[in-house]
């Protein structure tokens, strides 16, 4: 199980070039879905929205505010990644409530979570809340692609776009959200970039053991 996961993320690489006939199944599609659904998050509070864009005209539009990349409209799935804009008013008491009905937990009980949460939010500003809530949603985002690379899947992250652009052609700011990312999934075509070495630092650069 180590290598098939080292081996994976060995393989894996950023793919621009997505060979237009082949599909990416439902079935695994929604295996990649349903782990960026399970990640982790800071309090639980959970402050995103996964899109699938399956509309092909909505794709190309998407793709004239994504600066023309291909990938945009060649590959099988597209995935946008939006954040929320409105924790400050709404996300405690969601999250309570939430907590309280799977969990099968009175909701009083949880005003110590409740009051964690009111405190995180009142000590920051609404710019350094918008930066937490979208560092947030990078962990999906990786989850994302490991679960598509173990699955032999690939994909292409994007941050490359007017996220103003896609807001207006998502109907975001009406929704309470805002693109943070896109993701592209598929089977990489033609592509140059796939056949070079993987560029990283050594592992002794990047960890160190503190005891």
């Amino acid at each position: 199980m180590i290598q098939e996961i080292l081996n994976a993320l060995n393989w894996r690489y950023a793919t621009q070039v997505f060979d237009t006939e082949k599909r990416v199944s439902p079935e695994e599609m929604r295996a990649i879905l349903e782990a960026a659904r399970l990640a982790p998050s800071s309090f639980g509070i959970e402050p995103w929205k996964f899109l699938v864009i399956e509309n092909p005209e909505v794709r190309a539009k998407l793709r004239e505010v994504g600066f023309g990349q291909p990938k945009i409209t060649d590959a099988s799935h597209l995935v946008v990644v939006a954040r929320r804009t409105d924790v400050r008013e709404h996300i405690t008491q969601e999250l309570i409530e939430r907590c309280a009905k799977q969990q099968g937990v009175d909701p009083s009980k949880l005003d110590g979570l409740k009051n964690m949460v009111e405190g995180s939010l009142a000590a920051r500003s609404d710019a350094e809340v918008d930066t937490w809530v979208r560092s947030q949603t990078y962990i999906p985002l990786g989850i994302m692609i490991e679960t598509a690379a173990l699955l032999g899947i690939d994909a292409g992250p994007m941050e490359g776009f007017m996220p103003a652009g896609v807001d207006e052609v998502l109907g975001l700011k009406e929704k309470n959200l805002t693109a943070t990312s896109m993701i592209a999934f598929g089977y990489r075509g033609e592509d140059s970039a796939a056949k070079r070495p993987k560029v990283r630092r050594p592992f002794e650069e990047v960890v160190e053991f503190v005891k």
